[in-house]
C-alpha cells in the first residue's frame, strides 16, 4: 500500500474521522466480534448489552454501517436479531456517531416500538467463522452506562413523575 495515497486513513481525514468513532465505540464498552479474525476481517460486529436492550453495529465496509438497538429477547444469536427499535444504516461516520449519540434506553426520548429486524443486520453463518471476540475492560464496560446515565439524569432532572415528585 502507498503511504501517500488519498485512501490512506492518515492522509484522509474522514478516514481518520472513521477510526476515531470506531474508538469511541471500544471505549463505550462495546464488546467486538471479528468474522475471520482481526487481522483481516470480513465483518465486525459490536454489542453493547443494557439488559433488556442490546445496542449492536455492524460494519461490513465503510460505507456499508448498520447501528441498533434490539429487544434482548430476539438475540438469541448476535448475528441474527429478530427485533430491533431503532436502526441506522449508511455510511460509517454517520452510523457509528447515530449509535453513539443513541439516548440510554431509559430515557424518555429513547425508541421503544419494535418491528422486524431488517435483514441488513443479519450476517450469514458462512461469513462468520472464524470469529474472534473481544470483550471490553471492566472500565469500559461501565463507560456506556455512565455517560449514558449522566445525559439520562441531566435531560430528566426537571420532569415530574406521575406521582408530582421530581425526579
Amino acid at each position: 500500500m502507498d503511504p501517500h495515497s488519498q485512501d490512506n486513513p492518515v492522509d484522509d481525514p474522514a478516514g481518520a474521522e472513521v477510526d476515531e468513532l470506531l474508538m469511541a465505540v471500544t471505549r463505550d464498552g462495546f464488546t467486538l466480534r471479528y468474522c475471520n479474525g482481526p487481522r483481516q476481517p470480513t465483518v465486525i460486529v459490536g454489542t453493547y448489552d443494557w439488559g433488556d436492550w442490546v445496542d449492536l453495529v455492524v460494519i461490513r465496509g465503510i460505507d456499508d454501517v448498520v447501528s441498533a438497538r434490539v429487544l434482548t429477547a430476539s438475540v438469541t444469536d448476535v448475528f441474527a436479531p429478530e427485533l430491533a427499535v431503532w436502526v441506522y444504516v449508511g455510511e460509517a461516520k454517520q452510523a457509528l456517531r447515530a449509535l453513539l449519540d443513541l439516548p440510554h434506553p431509559d430515557h424518555p426520548q429513547a425508541p421503544t416500538t419494535s418491528a422486524p429486524a431488517p435483514r441488513s443486520l443479519h450476517v450469514p453463518v458462512a461469513r462468520q467463522s472464524p470469529v474472534t471476540v473481544r470483550p471490553p475492560s471492566a472500565l469500559a464496560a461501565r463507560t456506556r452506562q455512565m455517560r449514558l446515565g449522566a445525559a439520562l439524569l441531566a435531560d430528566t432532572a426537571g420532569i415530574q413523575n406521575r406521582n408530582g415528585m421530581i425526579r
